[in-house]
């Protein structure tokens, strides 16, 4: 069925940026209450700098992935095509993996060290310094999307996949918005959490596929 294949490619594009992208605005929000809270109301404009500098960045990233993955899938063809299929999504498989279960969790460490430093920073007013430690913390978010959409991009289709990050991206957005302008109070942690599941579902589906690409090759038994 071409909807629920199409659907299957989105969703993993959805989750990896409207999760992060709520991620990045709830560092940046915390980031603005330090400096109400300490008076540095002029830094307001250093940390939309950087969240600005470090999102342009991270799109062009992902245009060169991208670009990459698409180079990727046309360099393969004829019998070694579906041994080269199988794996490329055995490995997207494997990194999907190793990225929910270990860099995200590296992720969530460095964060809480990183909202220490910015405290420090701030109360020295070190404008240069506050610039940098924004732009890294909002970095780190938008280049996990990076690597995710980059290692899908090897083995789906990309106008799907663009699909999904778009939607993904203005959802994210939106939900920022509501929790920060209305107050709203969301289980973004459950939210997370569920979003991980589907996302080893949907490696356990690509590692599926990688295993039937290599018995069409003959590589394994049927």
């Amino acid at each position: 069925d071409v909807c629920s294949s199409d659907l299957v490619v989105m969703l993993p594009a959805f989750l990896i940026t409207f999760r992060e992208v709520i991620e990045a605005s709830l560092i940046v929000a915390t980031i603005l209450g330090i400096l109400v809270k300490l008076g540095q109301t002029k830094s307001i404009k250093t940390v939309w700098l950087a969240t600005g500098a470090a999102a342009l960045l991270s799109i062009l990233l992902l245009g060169v992935g991208s670009l990459f993955g698409l180079e990727v899938q046309k360099i393969y063809s004829g019998r070694v095509e579906e041994f080269i299929e199988g794996v490329l999504m055995t490995l997207s498989a494997v990194f999907i993996t190793w990225a929910v279960f270990f860099l995200h969790k590296y992720f969530s460490q460095y964060k809480v060290k990183l909202l220490q430093k910015v405290k420090a920073t701030v109360e020295k007013e070190e404008q240069k310094g506050l610039f940098l430690l924004v732009f890294t913390a909002v970095f780190r978010e938008g280049f996990e999307i990076v690597l995710f959409l980059t290692t899908i991009y090897f083995s789906a289709n990309p106008s799907q996949i663009f699909a999904g990050f778009s939607s993904g991206l203005i959802g994210g957005l939106l939900v920022s918005v509501a929790l920060f302008t209305a107050t709203l109070r969301l289980p973004v942690y459950y939210a997370f959490r569920a979003s991980s599941v589907l996302l080893i579902l949907f490696a356990a589906g690509l590692l599926s596929r990688g295993i039937h690409e290599f018995a069409e090759a003959g590589i394994v038994p049927e």
